[in-house]
């Protein structure tokens, strides 16, 4: 997961101010990712690789907004189902493994936060956040239909910058489905974003929430 999301992911901005225009993106397609694409997720690595369910997926971003340099008690939230990728499992632990999240589709309530998302983010030249898997720390073993408390650990690369990452959560394994919820929270400057700001007058915070919800279908 691009869990990566995550957002990946900064935020939006002001309100009624005049923002220069994105090029819509066409959404991705819902549905499992064929066992056929192969890719680096699984290259080399015994285990069952589990292909994202974009139909059952998403990761979001979450920031809070100020004006005048004070807090608006709101909170701008981002969206996208365009997820792509695997988890590999081996014996139930977790293997190295990569998930991608295709920032050019993520959506708000607001298409003038959304533009400001694609301009801080560069999405025309880095369009997607990876987030590449190291493990799972202590090496949790998911057995079938128990849900087990995860932090997974890796790297995160967004606007084409790498930094070392952890995700919280859950995860849990029924039926040759894997549903992984994980949540992170970093500064967007860490990864070279600048939190979008008009004149001082309407921003947003430099800390950002990525959740991401995955759902991956068994394929060996």
């Amino acid at each position: 997961m691009s869990l990566a999301l995550v957002a990946l992911l900064a935020a939006g901005c002001a309100r009624g101010a005049a923002q220069p225009p994105v090029e819509p993106q066409p959404a991705a397609e819902t549905g499992t990712a064929p066992a056929a694409a192969e890719d680096s997720t699984s290259a080399g690595v015994d285990g069952t690789a589990y292909y994202v369910d974009t139909a059952q997926s998403q990761a979001s971003y979450a920031v809070d907004e100020t004006f005048l340099g004070q807090r608006l008690d709101v909170t701008a939230v981002g969206r996208t189902s365009a997820l792509s990728g695997a988890i590999v499992l081996q014996d139930g632990v977790i293997q190295p493994s990569t998930v991608e999240v295709d920032l050019t589709t993520l959506r708000s309530d607001q298409s003038r936060r959304d533009n400001q998302v694609q301009r801080v983010l560069d999405t025309r030249n880095h369009p997607k956040a990876v987030f590449r898997i190291q493990g799972a720390e202590g090496d949790p073993v998911l057995t079938e239909g128990q849900e087990v408390p995860i932090r997974l650990t890796g790297t995160m690369t967004i606007k084409g910058v790498d930094r070392p990452l952890t995700f919280e959560g859950t995860a849990k394994l029924t039926g040759g489905v894997l549903t992984l919820t994980a949540q992170t929270t970093f500064a967007m400057t860490d990864f070279g974003v600048d939190p979008p700001n008009i004149a001082n007058f309407v921003a947003v915070e430099d800390e950002v929430t990525v959740s991401v919800t995955f759902v991956g279908q068994a394929q060996s």
